[in-house]
Order: C-alpha cells, then sequence, then structure tokens
C-alpha cells in the first residue's frame, strides 16, 4: 500500500497543486508546521483519489526558493524582521516532494530548478517571496511539458478549425 489509496479512472486530464506556503514564526496565523503542511497536502492528494482523480494525473509543486535579501527589504518596509529562511523553505519543498513520492504523483521541484548551479533566482521573485511575471513563466515553461506528457495519449475530441 502507497499510504495515499491507489484509483485508477477519471475524466480529468491532469491536476496541480501549488500552495505557498506560511512558516513565519513572527506571525503565528500564517505558520504551518511541518508535519501539518505535509499531512495536509497528503489529504488534498487523498480527496482527489476520493473523487476518482488518479494519482498518475496529479503534479505537486513544490514552494520557490525564497530570496532572502528581497525579502528582508520588503519586511523592514513594513516595519519587521526578516520572517523566513530560505534553507526553511527547503525544507517544506523536501516535504512535499515526499509526499509526491509517498502518493505516486509526479513532482515540479521548483526550488531546486530555480537555484541549479547556483543561478541567481531574484529575478523569478516580485519580492523575495512572490513570483514575479518572469517567475509565473519559469512556472509554466517546466509545467506545461509535464502536463503535455499527462495528456498526450488523450483523444482529441475538438474539431479541427
Amino acid at each position: 500500500m502507497r499510504g495515499c489509496g491507489e484509483r485508477e479512472s477519471s475524466p480529468l486530464a491532469s491536476g496541480s497543486a501549488f500552495r505557498r506556503l506560511h512558516h513565519s514564526d513572527e506571525n503565528p496565523k500564517q505558520h504551518v508546521p511541518l508535519e501539518e503542511f505535509a499531512a495536509n497536502l497528503r489529504s488534498m492528494v487523498r480527496y482527489l483519489q476520493s473523487v476518482d482523480v488518479p494519482e498518475g494525473r496529479l503534479i505537486l509543486i513544490t514552494p520557490p526558493p525564497l530570496c532572502e535579501a528581497a525579502w528582508a527589504q520588503e519586511c523592514l518596509q513594513q516595519g519587521c524582521k526578516l520572517n523566513r529562511l530560505n534553507s526553511v523553505v527547503g525544507e517544506y519543498a523536501r516535504a512535499c516532494l515526499q509526499v509526491a513520492q509517498d502518493c505516486g504523483a509526479e513532482a515540479l521541484d521548483l526550488w531546486t530548478l530555480m537555484q541549479k548551479d547556483g543561478q541567481d533566482f531574484s529575478s523569478y521573485l516580485s519580492d523575495g517571496l512572490h513570483l514575479s511575471p518572469k517567475g509565473n513563466e519559469f512556472v509554466f515553461s517546466h509545467l506545461w511539458p509535464l502536463i503535455e506528457k499527462k495528456v498526450s495519449s488523450l483523444p482529441f475530441l475538438l474539431p479541427h478549425w
């Protein structure tokens, strides 16, 4: 047993889960402990499976990295200190990857891809935390091939107009 259930029939071609996580120790209203985050993701996958979405059609997406320097500037403008760390975001990304593996879902690891080979990923984030237009393009460019792979075997039902 995989720990997330098994089903194999659904009209849904593909689905993805991309939740912005909040792990701010400075704002307990937004903080979701790592174990709860993983349990919530697992619960979402189980729900989708319970409504006949097969695990092979799901794509979980890790959070993108945090640009601490840019986010620290944003925090200062809001009158607070840096309240998130990229290393902690990495723990949440690894938890997302583990849930995907446990549940038989595919994963898009933004946290790793955006930092690959030490590249500067700050342009992918508008304020160090949230995706910029370029960051959204980055997500699309990596997500679309995964979706295409999942739908390529489906029949084309629309007329060729």
